[in-house]
Formats: C-alpha cells, sequence, structure tokens
C-alpha cells in the first residue's frame, strides 16, 4: 500500500479553497433561484439539478480525501454513485427521488460549510511550513537587521535576556538557537501537514456519511401448487432453482383453467 504522502495531503488543503469558494457560490445562487422559481414548474427541476450537483461535488472530494487515505491515487478513488437518485432515469419520480434523498441535501452542508474550512486549511497550510522556514533563518534575518536597520534581534524579551546572562550567549549566537529550532520544526512541517490532511479527510467523512447499501433485490416466492414436491429432481431445494423455474407453473396453472372453462361449458 502506498504511503500517505505529504505532498499529496498539501495539495488538498490548498485546493480546499477554491473548492470552497466555487461550491459555496454555486449552493448559494443555485438555492437562490431555486427555491424563489419553486412556485412555477421550472424552479423544481431547477433545484433537483442544484441538489445533484451539490451532492457530486461532496462525492468527488470525498472520493479523493478517501484515496488518500488509502494510499491509492485519486484516479482510483471510489466515485461512484451508490443508491441515490442519479440512478433513476427521468420524470416525476427522479425528482421526488432527489427531492428527498438525504445524501442531498448533505451535498448542500457540505458546499456551505467548505467555505470557512478551505480557509481553514489554506491558512494552515500555507502559514505551517512558512513560519517554520522563517524560524530556520533566523541566523540570516539578524544580519540584514543588524546591517540595514542597525538593530539587534533577540536582544529583548525576558527569555533572550535569560539565555544571555545565564549562558553568556550573544543575540547572534542566540539566533542560532531560533535557526536550529527552526530547522527541526521544518522536518517536522511533513508529519503537520499529515495530520491536518487526515483531520481535513476525517471531517470529509463525517460530512459524506456512510454510502448507503445496495438494495438487495429478493425473486417473489411462488405460491405452493398442488402437487409439486418441495425439492427439485436433482435434490436441491426449490429456493435454489433458477429463475426459469416458474415457467412449468405458470403453464400449469393455463391448463387448469382451460380445463375448468371446458368442464363449466
Amino acid at each position: 500500500m502506498k504511503k500517505q504522502t505529504a505532498r499529496e495531503a498539501w495539495k488538498l488543503l490548498l485546493l480546499a479553497l477554491p473548492k470552497g469558494i466555487g461550491s459555496f457560490l454555486f449552493a448559494v445562487i443555485g438555492l437562490s433561484v431555486g427555491i424563489a422559481a419553486s412556485a412555477v414548474i421550472i424552479g423544481l427541476p431547477l433545484l433537483a439539478f442544484v441538489l445533484i450537483v451539490c451532492r457530486r461535488m461532496m462525492e468527488s472530494e470525498h472520493g479523493l480525501t478517501s484515496a488518500w487515505m488509502s494510499g491509492k491515487k485519486p484516479a482510483g478513488a471510489p466515485m461512484g454513485d451508490h443508491g441515490g437518485p442519479a440512478r433513476e432515469q427521468r420524470g416525476l419520480r427522479s425528482l421526488l427521488a432527489v427531492l428527498t434523498d438525504r445524501r442531498s441535501y448533505r451535498g448542500v452542508v457540505y458546499c456551505l460549510l467548505q467555505l470557512p474550512a478551505g480557509v481553514v486549511c489554506f491558512t494552515l497550510a500555507i502559514v505551517a511550513p512558512a513560519a517554520a522556514l522563517a524560524v530556520m533563518l533566523a541566523p540570516a534575518a539578524w544580519l540584514i537587521v543588524e546591517r540595514q536597520f542597525e538593530y539587534e534581534l533577540f536582544a529583548d524579551g525576558w527569555l533572550f535576556a535569560w539565555i544571555g546572562r545565564t549562558f553568556g550567549l550573544a543575540p547572534y549566537e542566540q539566533s542560532w538557537i531560533v535557526g536550529g529550532f527552526g530547522f527541526l520544526l521544518v522536518l517536522l512541517v511533513p508529519a503537520m501537514i499529515r495530520m491536518l490532511g487526515r483531520f481535513y479527510a476525517a471531517w470529509i467523512s463525517g460530512l459524506a456519511g456512510s454510502e448507503p447499501e445496495a438494495a438487495a433485490v429478493h425473486a417473489p416466492a411462488s405460491p405452493a401448487v398442488a402437487g409439486l414436491s418441495g425439492t427439485a429432481p436433482d435434490g436441491r431445494a426449490d429456493d435454489a432453482e433458477p429463475a426459469s423455474s416458474s415457467l412449468p407453473i405458470e403453464l400449469e396453472r393455463l391448463e387448469s383453467r382451460l380445463a375448468a372453462d371446458t368442464l363449466r361449458s
């Protein structure tokens, strides 16, 4: 199994903001127009279309995050529609299936909440590496500030003053300590990005919910017919017979009806 990479998690976190902006605008504009036009005939199909698109957006993002969590490529993510209104063909039944499906409204909630979630994820994905890199470059920052602005960094503050008094370190030497701490943060950035990616994937998974199980199609049980044994000639039970075994039953029924009609006449 492929390892969860920080690079893929970083892409998910960065793309969460543009996806959030697009989905939020689409959901707000689409729902506004659809609800406003629901008084006329075109309003309900438009509202159903908005619900379907919102659900598709949620399922697409869920497929990407699930693929990353399982260590697969995004193209191999299970993004099929299981048991939803997309299986319906057309007409009033399809419209009602969309409007009564709970996952469609989960998609609307996703589109509305993806914008604030995308802002948080995008900000943390940018700030965490940038802050760690800035702390690691503390010695270079000390040199630039001291030469260009004639100001000594790491000379003020109770912590730096205590370190200077206790260990006798100059501000420039303290900047190397800060830079070493920043180097450790840089090494921890991939782990932090992966952790943020897991939080984001868990949020998407919780919002999308579990996929509804495909409804099992059971053939209706054949009524008992007098004169027929409970087992097949080869010893198998009736429920193990293929679907074509109902043909002899129908033929016997037809013969019985013809015989009854003959007796009546």
